[in-house]
């Protein structure tokens, strides 16, 4: 009994290092396109990979994990852009708690779904960017610095949810212990939840 309880305080171990490495990588994925973001290869052209980021780890993670990261993705998302830091923070707030829900109950985790999701988010993103920070302080002028600015960069974090998608695919599958149950296992729990009802 005792080994069989030292083998499950093992495997829980392993589990909680592994959940722990697992936000590791994800928040040095977090920093590298914050700086990335900060300091962009292609003058004047910045994709917000931050976007697909958050919603990638929401289509894998509790709708609490999830929320919490993506606000702290649009908080590092506002302060890369120089814009009202809570801005993008709200939105990815409410929407990556609806994508971890709907990927537990509604949809599948594939690459198809991450696309129409991240593209969704970003289309809100970019409008509620338009219209607040843009059009209400430049009004006619706003037009050109949508083309020019704001467009480019969220078809960025459209077209960023390809690699993205994948990058977090292999962190999660790796940093995830998969383990099949076997028969006798099967039985133990069985046994032991008779045990627990005669009690």
């Amino acid at each position: 009994m005792k080994r069989k309880i030292s083998v499950s305080k093992a495997h829980s171990h392993r589990i909680m290092l592994r959940g722990f490495l697992r936000w590791l990588f994800y928040a040095m994925l977090l920093l590298l396109f914050y700086l990335w973001e900060t300091n962009p290869m292609i003058k004047g052209f910045c994709p917000l990979l931050l976007i697909p980021l958050a919603t990638s780890v929401a289509l894998r993670e509790g709708e609490l994990a999830a929320g919490v990261f993506g606000a702290f993705c649009g908080i590092m998302l506002d302060m890369a852009s120089g814009t009202i830091v809570g801005f993008s923070a709200l939105w990815l707030l409410v929407c990556c708690p609806v994508i971890s829900l709907l990927s537990q109950f509604w949809i599948k985790i594939n690459f198809i779904s991450h696309f129409v999701l991240n593209l969704a988010v970003s289309t809100i993103m970019a409008a509620m960017d338009f219209l607040f920070l843009h059009w209400v302080w430049e009004g006619g002028d706003s037009a050109i610095t949508f083309g020019n600015t704001v467009l480019p960069a969220y078809l960025g974090a459209v077209a960023g949810a390809i690699p993205v998608y994948f990058i977090v695919t292999l962190i999660s599958n790796k940093m995830r212990i998969h383990r099949e149950r076997r028969p006798e296992e099967s039985s133990l729990a069985a046994e032991e939840a008779k045990d627990v009802v005669r009690e």
